[in-house]
This record gives C-alpha cells, structure tokens and sequence, in this order.
C-alpha cells in the first residue's frame, strides 16, 4: 500500500502493508529515535509527533496516515522548544540514555504546549506511564518545569499568566 505522509517535513510515500505499526516502519526508514519498549504504548519509547501529537508509534498502524504528519526526534531536534527541554533537563541534571528521549522529550512538549505552567497533577499524569531509564520521575518533572521557565525566558514571557 502506498500512503503520503510528511515525514519530518518531508512529503514522501510510505510503502508499507496497512497493518504494519509505524514503529516498524519508521525504523525501517532508518529512524532510530523511535525505540522498541513495552509494544502497548505505555513507555513512551517510541512517541512520535502525529500531527503535532505526542502518539506511541506502537499503537499506529500505517493504513491510518494518509496525509499525516509525522515527525520523529531526528526532526524535533531543529525545533527552538527542544532547545528549552534540553535545557530544563540539564539545569535538573537529567543526562539523557537514549533509550527513553523520545517518550521524555515529547512529553515535555506536549505539556509545554497544553499549558502555560503545568502543575504536579498534570504531570504526574503526564509522565506516570513512562519508561524511565536514566532517571526517576521527580527529577523528570523539575526538568518540565526548568523548560518551561527556559520557554518562557526565550519567547519573553516570564511573568505572564494563563
């Protein structure tokens, strides 16, 4: 099956049997941000963007992408909010393994994006399911909040309330 997809803003034709899982695919691509984890979409090792949404590619199977964007941390990495995430993490001491960025960075964006300042709840929900393999969840929770501050520092609103 032929399915167009921008992938890491490029426009481009996946080749791909409609049930075969954007994991697979995306690795196939040569893609390896994307990380097999727990295959039920709980770890987060393999969270892509999907059309500016944090998704286990896990769960995706590629049939349901016609037009999709899709964007991987190959990509991100360009992107001025990754720039705030690393920073927040290394002002948290967080030393990334590269096993789990993926489900830590697009998480931290995904919250960034959804609110201006999230609080403990949210991001213990956020973050609960997670696979944490270089560090524990308190640790990854400071590193939210230092990129947001760093987002906030960067786009000029530090003091500003939502």
């Amino acid at each position: 099956m032929k399915i167009p997809v921008t992938l890491n803003n490029k426009k481009i034709i996946l080749d791909a049997d409609a049930q075969d899982k954007l994991l697979d695919v995306l690795r196939a691509q040569k893609l390896y941000s994307v990380k097999c984890g727990c295959e039920k979409g709980w770890c987060g090792n393999c969270m892509v963007l999907l059309n500016g949404t944090a998704v286990p590619s896990c769960c995706v199977t590629v049939g349901t992408l016609r037009d999709a964007k899709i964007e991987t941390l190959e990509s991100f990495k360009n992107n001025p909010v990754y720039q705030d995430i690393m920073n927040g993490f290394s002002q948290a001491g967080i030393n990334l393994c590269g096993y789990c960025n993926s489900g830590k960075i697009f998480t931290a964006y995904e919250l960034m994006a959804k609110y201006h300042r999230p609080d403990k709840e949210q991001l213990k929900n956020a973050i609960k399911n997670l696979s944490l393999c270089c560090t524990d969840y308190d640790q990854l929770a400071n590193g939210i909040l230092y990129a947001v501050a760093a987002r906030h520092a960067r786009e000029g609103k530090a003091n500003a309330k939502k």
